[in-house]
């Protein structure tokens, strides 16, 4: 073989390594970039943690963060923006599922505009009485708790004597907010209350409105259990209704009979 096909041979071999080198060299660097990429932290938004309703009050472990690999708009909560414990407290506006994002607009932080709104129960109204310690069981009302609503009044009889005279004119309502106090905690007033804010029925709304009128409204509290019954009226609605029945014994045999 020819010194010139030797030569031709070796620069055609170093060419081809070259190639080679630099092939991998951009291959790796091209891998490296892919492997820093995915790496790269994805924002971390604020979502729920179980099925949020509206009226609901947000309660530690209600709020997660989550990593979100959609495009993070202005009204999602954001990590670096927020805290968790900055929301403990709010009442929700709107239906939340288990993970769905939370919008900022849809919580109502303590104090804020429209969050008495967010209580209320849809069909209901909210209205305000003015009481006193001793109208209202002694200041010991709280959010949350049942009661019921009577006006006093006093009546002259037509020989001149004064009596006293009582009416029930609302049943079983719950207490929305005591003065500015709107969380439902069950926690006692530290003073004696001047407002209790009520959650009625429009028709309610307007006897009390008429009652207040007519003379000195009072509170009747209900008791624990009472409350919590009042809380599942509506889920109790929705059951099927309950069937009683009778045993009849003739001798041995036993016969069971539903009724109504």
């Amino acid at each position: 073989m020819r010194v010139r096909d030797i030569i031709g041979l070796i620069v055609a071999l170093a060419l081809a390594m070259g190639v080679a080198f630099l092939t991998r060299y951009f291959l790796t660097k091209e891998e490296k970039g892919v492997v820093q990429q995915a790496k790269v932290a994805l924002p971390k938004i604020l979502v729920a943690n179980k099925i949020l309703n509206q009226g609901d009050k947000i309660n530690a472990g209600d709020l997660i963060w989550e990593e979100w690999n959609e495009a993070v708009i202005s009204s999602y909560i954001k990590e670096d923006t927020s805290k968790i414990e900055d929301w403990v407290g709010a009442i929700v506006r709107a239906h939340f599922d288990k993970g769905e994002p939370i919008l900022a607009l849809d919580l109502i932080k303590p104090g804020d505009k429209g969050i008495l709104a967010a209580l209320v129960s849809p069909g209901k109204r909210a209205i305000s009485i003015d009481v006193t310690a001793q109208s209202a069981s002694s200041g010991l009302i709280a959010p949350g708790d049942y009661v019921d609503v009577v006006v006093s009044k006093s009546v002259t009889s037509s020989g001149g004597n004064q009596s006293g005279q009582s009416k029930l004119v609302a049943k079983n309502v719950k207490v929305l907010a005591v003065d500015v106090e709107m969380v439902d905690t069950h926690e006692k007033p530290k003073g004696a209350p001047k407002v209790v804010t009520l959650e009625v029925s429009p028709s309610e709304a307007e006897v009390i409105t008429a009652a207040t009128k007519e003379g000195t409204l009072s509170l009747s509290l209900h008791s624990i259990e009472q409350a919590e019954e009042s809380g599942k009226v509506a889920e109790k609605g929705r059951q099927a209704p309950k069937h009683e029945g009778v045993t009849l014994i003739r001798g041995k045999e036993k016969t069971e009979v539903d009724f109504k």
